[in-house]
């Protein structure tokens, strides 16, 4: 009786799990393994016939130096989206952790442009760049200079995101033992050291947390730079994944946006394998 009331509770589980297998399976595993074997071939996204010419796509991705300056671009996004993010989201989490007046409220606040569209958040910035800057600051669109474009786009992204980190980090502060911080002050430990040796240590898990999903997140970024400039000006900020857009939308490339985004996928998958595991030892070692 026992063994079959389990086979049932078992066959229960796994009857829950189907839908979202198969949802999985549809909407995700097909496209990509057609995605795979699109990128063997030279079709343009539109014709039914597919000229399959092995591995040319990719070797073409290594061959073509066009692809340099939105590698270059989007290296310059990442790296500057996780610092930013992670340094602006700790800092917002250990102020909202402490107690004092209208707490709840800031946390609201802070949350709210989260809330918003990507959309909705581009045409804002757009609008402030360029006529509250100017007027207020007598600052120039500050997406408009090449120098400054990548910069600019940070903060949209920044403002418009970084309250998911900050909610991470916050959730990690509430839990360490304050008995923690009585005992290390205690001691004559002072604010930094007692930051340094009892809260960098105790949050190192949602540290690795928030690092992996940011610099993952500003690696595959497309939608903020596409709305506010549309890679401009003069493809200064356009990323890898508006060149695969373009090519597999735009350029009728499809066998070649594929591959690289077969490649680029990998590339992503690697990179935030490497970042959890560094931190991970990091965290062993703390």
């Amino acid at each position: 009786m026992n063994k079959r009331k389990n086979i049932k509770r078992s066959l229960l589980k796994f009857g829950f799990l189907v839908p979202a297998i198969f949802f999985f399976g549809v909407s995700m595993l097909i496209p990509f393994l057609l995605g795979i074997q699109v990128s063997f071939t030279s079709w343009d996204g539109i014709s039914q016939k597919m000229n399959y010419i092995g591995l040319q796509n990719y070797a073409n991705i290594f061959s073509n130096s066009d692809i340099l300056q939105p590698m270059k671009n989007t290296i310059y996004f990442a790296i500057l989206i996780t610092i930013f993010n992670n340094a602006v989201a700790l800092g917002l989490a250990l102020i909202l952790n402490k107690k004092f007046k209208g707490n709840s409220k800031f946390r609201l606040i802070y949350f709210i442009p989260t809330c918003l569209s990507t959309v909705l958040a581009c045409f804002v910035w757009k609008f402030l760049y360029r006529e509250v800057f100017y007027q207020v600051f007598g600052i120039n669109s500050l997406i408009g200079n090449m120098k400054t474009v990548i910069p600019a786009l940070v903060i949209i992204s920044l403002w418009n995101g970084v309250a998911i980190n900050m909610l991470i980090y916050l959730s990690a502060l509430i839990n360490v033992p304050k008995n923690l911080y009585e005992a290390a002050k205690v001691d004559g430990a002072n604010v930094f050291q007692r930051f340094r040796n009892v809260t960098v240590p105790l949050i190192g898990p949602a540290f690795t947390t928030c690092v992996t999903l940011s610099l993952t997140y500003g690696l595959r970024e497309f939608s903020v730079p596409m709305i506010a400039t549309g890679g401009g000006p003069a493809r200064s900020s356009e990323t890898i994944a508006m060149y695969i857009y373009k090519h597999l939308f735009e350029y009728s490339k499809a066998g070649y946006g594929q591959a690289i985004s077969i490649v680029f996928m990998v590339f992503l998958l690697i990179i935030g394998k490497t970042v959890s595991t560094i931190f991970r030892k990091r965290e062993v070692e703390m």
